[in-house]
């Protein structure tokens, strides 16, 4: 898994704190992105987001104030391998999705704030956004153990904006997609559905668009019983 290549503040400071939240002071310099940073550099940036954004099936910011540098690094970490996590400036990622096409959504509702951007991989939908909501609700369980007693307590981190296929994502829509098939559990159930081998299925999938969405909608087509989702029909 590729890492963030962009400089981040106060990461000497922080690697030694104990906790994952930290005081509004630290917090202020934990995760800036450096304004220093050069037009050569700027551009590399800009094209190392527009591939990851060509590669992704999913794309999520993930608000990160109030985190510490150890604790996203956790949640880097635990990615699955083809997918990744970076964090630029918001002026980049919308110049970047401004000249990849499919991503409009991101930069109209998602360039503001702070922003860890997700890149999910078609493969591993399901494994990230599972990982992302475990993280959420630890890190939730972690602040109620450090919060007053009878003080309401936000969730630290929480979805600025995700797309998928050009459309825009509630964190509803997000969650429904832990239980999204795998490419292999799709090329069985195609097989299934259509009687034939599974190698001939993958075969042929491949002369096709095999964006996941329109791999999905392909495999509802094939089901006689149209009252089936496609959760039901890969369990089936």
């Amino acid at each position: 898994m590729q890492t963030c290549s962009t400089t981040l503040r106060g990461q000497r400071s922080l690697a030694a704190g104990p906790k994952a939240f930290t005081s509004a002071r630290v917090q202020r310099g934990s995760l800036q992105v450096t304004n220093a940073i050069t037009r050569q550099k700027k551009e590399e940036v800009v094209s190392t987001l527009k591939e990851k954004l060509d590669g992704s099936a999913v794309v999520f910011g993930m608000r990160f104030r109030g985190l510490d540098v150890p604790t996203v690094q956790k949640f880097r970490k635990g990615m699955p391998p083809k997918s990744s996590v970076y964090v630029t400036k918001n002026s980049l990622m919308q110049k970047a999705v401004e000249q990849t096409q499919g991503w409009e959504a991101l930069s109209e509702k998602g360039c503001k704030g702070e922003n860890c951007w997700v890149f999910v991989n078609e493969e591993e939908i399901a494994d990230v956004v599972k990982h992302f909501f475990k993280f959420e609700e630890e890190l939730l369980a972690e602040a109620k153990k450090q919060a007053a007693k009878n003080v309401e307590v936000k969730a630290p981190t929480e979805v600025s904006c995700a797309v998928m296929s050009g459309k825009y994502l509630t964190q509803a829509d997000l969650k429904r997609c832990e239980n999204l098939p795998t490419k292999l559990q799709l090329y069985a159930t195609i097989a299934r559905l259509a009687k034939q081998p599974a190698q001939k299925i993958a075969t042929g999938i491949k002369m096709v668009p095999t964006k996941l969405a329109i791999g999905l909608k392909k495999v509802t087509e094939l089901d006689e019983d149209k009252t089936k989702t496609l959760a039901q029909l890969v369990k089936a």
